[in-house]
């Protein structure tokens, strides 16, 4: 027995190599809470991740996956941070190399670190990002401070981005210039239910957004002097929340049938690869953005794989015809390099 599970636990193993470079369809790097690049160069992660994706950059998509400015977004232009705001985001504008996609997925920082500037702020990141991208396809999604579901197809790939700060923020969320094509949770709901289910055969769906749906982090109510605090439920921010788990409820609700292959998010500065359940495969935690802010995490009994304390993004290779590979890399990488996991998520 024991040979057996040791041969099918090889099968989700690969390295960097192994991967022929024909057999890819789509790239797609995940990386959360980037916000917060060191001032003086740009480090590891961000220029390991450039690297890789100018391979091939046309087949490249980008995903930053929320919190791109700390600690509070954009301000309005004159306030003391502007200048430093846009060197934050500017930072990961340029760790995309020419050719590749990249999108900007909005967190609660990004609305202001949850404040009532948080809209206002949120369609100034929104603009920023449109004008340092200088007519590269680079944009934030969903738009003007509405909620998504918007999709991407790519191929075999339809990506799925949420702003699921939209659901927590206790202040304003829409005004006359929103024209958001769904504007109530249950409209949001609905509308993520038929996005999930993209026409044709073989399709791969994957849900980005900023909040986990499921983490061993401090946000879960583990790790550090606040962790057993947060498990009371008072702060929005927190998986324990009645507020948390109504927008996690609503979005699980709207895969029933129809499991996306994962469900993506940052919020928690660690790595985590998780069993899903019932109405997702995968969740993947990849808020390690900024190796200034790295937090730890612990093993749930759902997880596949966790690193603490280490910065990094996590790759996902859509291969043609069959076959889904996600890798992890963090930093500082150990002498045996970077990637620390890999496994594939759909069989080839």
């Amino acid at each position: 027995m024991a040979a057996i599970v040791t041969a099918a636990g090889c099968r989700h193993r690969v390295t960097l190599q192994e991967l022929p470079s024909a057999d890819i369809e789509t790239t797609l790097f995940f990386i959360g809470d980037a916000g917060e690049p060191d001032p003086r160069q740009v480090g590891a992660p961000l220029d390991s991740l450039t690297a890789q994706a100018a391979v091939a950059p046309e087949r490249t998509i980008i995903v930053f996956l929320g919190d791109n400015v700390y600690p509070g977004g954009i301000p309005a232009e004159g306030a003391a941070q502007w200048a430093d705001a846009r060197r934050r985001l500017e930072a990961q504008i340029q760790a995309i190399p020419p050719g590749a996609r990249g999108i900007f997925i909005p967190g609660n920082h990004d609305w202001a670190d949850e404040t009532a500037f948080g809209l206002y702020s949120i369609r100034l990141q929104e603009r920023m990002i449109a004008s340092l991208a200088q007519g590269r396809n680079v944009r934030l999604i969903p738009g003007n401070g509405c909620p998504g579901p918007v999709p991407v197809d790519v191929g075999r790939l339809r990506l799925v981005a949420l702003d699921t700060q939209w659901w927590l923020h206790s202040y304003i969320v829409r005004d006359s210039s929103s024209l958001c094509p769904a504007s109530t949770m249950g409209a949001v709901t609905a509308a993520l239910r038929s996005e999930v289910r993209p026409p044709g055969e073989g399709r791969v769906v994957l849900v980005a957004a900023h909040h986990p749906l499921m983490t061993g982090g401090a946000h879960g109510g583990y790790c550090g002097v606040t962790g057993p605090y947060r498990r009371f439920g008072g702060a929005s921010q927190d998986i324990l929340s009645s507020a948390n788990r109504t927008m996690r409820d609503s979005i699980r609700s709207a895969f029933t049938g129809q499991p996306p292959l994962a469900y993506v998010a940052g919020h928690d500065h660690n790595l985590q690869v998780l069993r899903g359940g019932r109405n997702v495969n995968y969740i993947l935690v990849s808020g390690a953005g900024s190796p200034a802010k790295t937090e730890c995490a612990v093993r749930l009994r759902e997880s596949y794989y966790v690193t603490q304390h280490r910065a990094g993004f996590m790759r996902v290779d859509v291969l043609k015809g069959k076959g889904v590979l996600l890798r992890v890399f963090r930093f500082p990488a150990t002498t045996s390099g970077a990637l620390a996991y890999s496994r594939w998520l759909e069989l080839r």
